[in-house]
């Protein structure tokens, strides 16, 4: 079987190296794109063969994973003479893992030529968790094809859950990260009335943790706010472009979402203040800024 992956970002790069390892095993040929020659060097170095163009990939593989920043990535590469829909091959496959706009992903489907399976497969877990095959991917996929991809999902995740049918991967995602980042500006708010009150932060932490309060959010994005780092690990411009994709999932639905609202409003204007490439948890920032008092 060919396989092709687009995409060598953060997380392209460490799920295209676990999915090397499997087509090498099992004796698959994997093709691989992108827009950096070096992250496609580094898979060719592994053994995977250099895709060239994307309507050179989609005429060849059977199956095809696409790892992009948003739905503008997704649509370039979809749509058009060269694109994915033009030149894939009957009754391939396409698995797009990136977080997406459910309303965009609909365009795209409608589009397909018959014979065409399109799954929404996003995934979470981080770049450590892509380089470790540990990903959880959330899938908008039919049972049949959840059991017939279960063997080479797991070549890079942990956890590959269908979640229901077409669309429902993307939605689970974004639904998760809204909590992230409701949480996630919750956490400064509640560091702050500790530094207020003279409570010990760190001590306030372990509390947080052993409370009904415990989260992965507490437990990861506490210690760099009190560390001052704001976690260089995801920027602050991706976290407001996740936040727009989140309330304009809510508008698609018609849901009223007034705690994502104002979060995104938060995020824009922390954006706005310490610029796209800043750390996420930056959006602390403004709280600290808005009560005279640093949390470390």
């Amino acid at each position: 079987m060919r396989i092709g992956f687009i995409g060598l970002g953060n997380m392209g790069s460490g799920m295209a190296s676990n999915l090397q390892t499997f087509c090498a095993r099992q004796g698959h040929v994997l093709l691989v794109s992108d827009l950096d020659p070096a992250k496609v060097a580094t898979l060719i170095g592994l053994g995977a063969k250099d895709g060239g163009s994307v309507a050179n990939i989609a005429s060849q593989v059977d199956l095809l994973f696409t790892s992009l920043p948003s739905s503008k990535e997704v649509n370039l590469l979809a749509f058009g003479e060269a694109g994915i829909l033009a030149n894939a091959k009957t009754d391939c496959t396409w698995i797009e893992t990136s977080t997406n706009e459910l309303a965009e992903w609909e365009k795209v489907k409608s589009a397909a030529p018959a014979g065409m399976t399109l799954i929404d497969g996003p995934v979470t877990g981080g770049a450590e968790g892509a380089a470790a095959g540990t990903l959880t991917m959330l899938m908008g996929i039919s049972e049949a094809d959840h059991a017939k991809w279960a063997e080479l999902l797991n070549s890079f995740t942990n956890k590959a859950r269908r979640m229901g049918p077409s669309g429902a991967g993307y939605v689970t995602k974004l639904a998760q990260l809204h909590l992230n980042y409701l949480v996630a500006q919750g956490i400064g708010e509640a560091l702050m009335l500790g530094a207020k009150a003279n409570l010990e932060l760190d001590t306030l932490h372990e509390v947080l943790q052993t409370s009904c309060a415990q989260s992965y959010v507490v437990d990861a994005y506490i210690p760099k706010v009190l560390d001052g780092s704001y976690d260089h690990s995801f920027a602050l411009g991706l976290a407001e472009k996740d936040m727009r994709l989140i309330n304009q999932l809510g508008d698609h639905l018609d849901i009223q979402m007034p705690l994502g609202s104002k979060v995104y409003e938060t995020y824009q204007e922390a954006t706005g203040k310490y610029g796209f490439d800043a750390p996420h948890l930056s959006v602390v920032r403004l709280i600290e800024e808005d009560n005279d008092t640093l949390l470390r």
